[in-house]
């Protein structure tokens, strides 16, 4: 199970270098975009490409990372009064949620892609042929690692295994009491 973890925590991390990569790359071209504005020569299809290949892999291939390192927003005011076992139900179920509703935007979002692959599609700027059907790929592939990293979490919690994930080690199932007794030593 290890292994899964690791190579889960290793595509994660590939993906958002890729999302980093698209980062950098659209913060260069729209530079150099904006100087070759001000000589009267701009790059073309820059507003196609930008939206297209920069921002959607920007947007939805890091997802998977976010949520190995558990940082999408959480209200958290409840349930941190309840007990270690009522947690860890509740993150499950949570994650369980998470499944299905990553799995509805999977299965749509692949659909969509592969129509518009079927189809072709592109846009025309400056007689420029641009191609964008590639792009909508980038959604799916990034609901889809979601969806296996909230699975392995959900069996890792289930059996007790040991993660392989390297996600950021907090005490999410400590009791309260735990906290509380924690504080006070450092006081």
């Amino acid at each position: 199970m290890v292994q899964i973890g690791r190579f889960l925590r290793w595509l994660t991390e590939l993906l958002a270098f890729f999302g980093c990569v698209a980062v950098f790359l659209m913060m260069a071209h729209i530079t150099i975009d904006v100087l070759f504005r001000l000589l009267e020569f701009p790059i073309p299809a820059t507003v196609t490409i930008v939206p297209h290949y920069y921002m959607l892999p920007i947007i939805f291939l890091p997802l998977a990372f976010t949520e190995r390192n558990d940082a999408h927003i959480t209200v958290e005011v409840l349930v941190q009064l309840l007990s270690s076992s009522i947690q860890k139900v509740l993150a499950m179920l949570a994650w369980a949620v998470s499944i299905g509703v990553f799995g509805l935007l999977f299965y749509q979002t692949l659909l969509d892609a592969f129509d518009k692959t079927q189809k072709g599609t592109f846009m025309m700027e400056l007689d420029w042929k641009i191609w964008i059907w590639p792009s909508y790929y980038f959604l799916p592939i990034g609901f889809g690692l979601v969806i296996l990293v909230l699975v392995y979490r959900i069996v890792i919690t289930i059996t007790g295994g040991t993660s392989g994930l390297g996600e950021v080690k907090h005490d999410a199932f400590a009791a309260p009491e735990a906290e509380h007794e924690k504080s006070k030593v450092g006081d």
